[in-house]
């Protein structure tokens, strides 16, 4: 488990891309450093999960694998990038979703202190 001052922030996703996308983003407006797994490696998916979490961001169509999260971290702000990024035009959701992402890992991560 991890150090109750620096849970970390987690990337699940399914593809490359938008998981390091969006680490670089956070890394470079809100200086966090996060881990990264795809959702189709079982191994990676676990390990990542046994760092305990603050923030999951998460790419899944998949609903069972939503809801396994839950079960698994429920004390884990859950942010699902796919209903971000698969509805409506590209940049709009976009960038409001990379600003409520950025906006949920910095409340989540500072106030796990507290």
């Amino acid at each position: 488990m991890a150090s109750e001052e620096h849970r970390p922030v987690v990337i699940l996703y399914q593809h490359a891309l938008l998981g390091e996308g969006i680490a670089k983003f956070l890394r470079a407006r809100a200086g966090v450093e996060a881990t990264l797994g795809s959702v189709f490696d079982p191994q990676e998916v676990e390990s990542a999960l046994a760092l305990d979490p603050a923030v999951v961001i998460f790419e899944s169509n998949d609903p069972f694998q939503r809801s396994g999260l839950v079960s698994r971290i429920p004390d884990a702000v859950l942010i699902d990038v796919s209903t971000v990024v698969a509805r409506g035009s590209v940049l709009t959701p976009g960038v409001a979703g990379l600003e409520h992402i950025l906006q949920a890992v910095r409340e989540s991560t500072s106030t796990v202190a507290s």
